[in-house]
């Protein structure tokens, strides 16, 4: 079977620092060509194309949809150029991988999805943290009712904005302007792990304002900008899945740090945590079983310390496991492999989920989803 061949659309910080790198590893173990990049300002896509290994770089988009070059796209541009670029691929035949979120709007995420159907075309939306074998096994568990039923999450979605990133390069402004805040950028996560544990939300309540109406660049290219806030800067969510199981999210750019944990299922029978911290163990769980005289935590063991046990998780649970391994997964489904995970309807309720958002936030009442997957 041919291999496919991928061109990446942007080559800003994401991808820079996760992506290209990312499919660059996946190139040289034969899992896909990376085969063209694309980017309009000359020098960064040129630099791109000489770290990664890239055969063809382009500064016009149209020139490599229609260079013969490329089978899909991995559209990486801003937030709210996400949409157009998508259908221009479709529009060309190409398979796509978007970066989060599908659209900022769900007429354009509709018009998204019905156009890949009609073109036969795939349409994997991020984030892919849903294929991470970690996050398959907290579903799992859930599923088997390990927990008993969940009652409860807390989840958190924030950072303190790219403006106070050391390690951010390019002009952060975008993010902070209509379009772009931390319910996009950051609270997409949590919500779509969640989604993608327990189903389809029912309702959605918010609060969310401008909280810092001023930043500082504090690196990069724009250093010492000021930017004016346009766009909420600091959301407390919550979902409503029905029978009183309830989750809490935050996408906030106003949380410096963190000690708290990442995600907390809390159910009948137990509960589920993950770790915020690198050196802790990816998640424990906690049992409450009076019939046993039982009542702890428990932490899996990546590997069965039995000889003649297989492992726990797939080989690429470990720490080399990065979004762009969704871009691998993309792949597997256009060569029909596997069925797709990251689905384009998953991605339009997320996107809902996000938008009422907003609209609860100014009405001050709870509101219906009308969305699933």
């Amino acid at each position: 079977m041919a291999t496919i061949r991928i061109g990446v659309l942007g080559a800003g910080d994401v991808a820079q620092h996760v992506y290209l790198p990312g499919i660059a590893r996946l190139a040289r173990e034969g899992q896909l060509e990376l085969a063209a990049v694309c980017d309009a300002v000359e020098s960064r896509v040129q630099n791109a194309a000489q770290t990664h290994g890239v055969g063809h770089a382009f500064t016009s988009y149209d020139e490599m949809l229609v260079s013969g070059e490329i089978d899909a796209v991995v559209n990486l541009t801003p937030m709210q150029l996400h949409a157009e670029a998508s259908l221009k691929a479709i529009a060309a035949g190409k398979h796509v991988y978007t970066e989060k979120p599908i659209a900022t709007t769900l007429a354009d995420a509709d018009r998204v999805i019905e156009a890949a159907r009609q073109a036969g075309v795939v349409l994997a939306c991020a984030p892919s943290m849903m294929t991470h074998p970690e996050c398959q096994e907290i579903k799992r568990l859930v599923a088997s009712g390990a927990i008993g039923d969940v009652c409860l999450v807390r989840a958190r979605g924030s950072h303190p904005g790219p403006s106070w990133l050391m390690d951010y390069v390019s002009d952060p402004t975008w993010f902070y302007q209509p379009g772009g805040g931390p319910i996009f950028d950051l609270g997409v996560y949590p919500l779509t792990f969640l989604t993608g544990v327990l189903g389809p939300a029912k309702r959605v309540v918010a609060f969310s304002g401008i909280a810092i109406p001023r930043r500082e660049v504090r690196a990069g290219i724009a250093k010492g900008k000021v930017i004016e806030v346009g766009v909420d800067d600091n959301t407390a969510i919550t979902l409503d899945f029905g029978n009183a199981c309830f989750a809490q999210v935050d996408a906030s750019f106003c949380v410096l740090s963190s000690k708290g944990p990442r995600t907390e299922f809390y159910g009948t029978k137990g509960v589920i945590n993950l770790a915020a911290d690198a050196n802790e163990p990816p998640y424990e769980v906690f049992r409450d079983e009076p019939e046993r005289e039982l009542r702890g935590w428990l932490t899996p063991e990546p590997v069965y310390r039995g000889r003649l046990m297989p492992p726990r998780r797939r080989p690429d649970a470990g720490p080399g496991w990065t979004l762009a391994n969704g871009v691998a997964h993309f792949v597997r489904v256009i060569e029909e492999r596997e069925a797709l995970v990251m689905t384009s309807e998953h991605a339009r309720h997320v996107l809902e989920i996000m938008l009422r958002s907003y609209e609860s936030a100014r009405s001050g009442r709870a509101i219906e989803l009308t969305t699933t997957f």
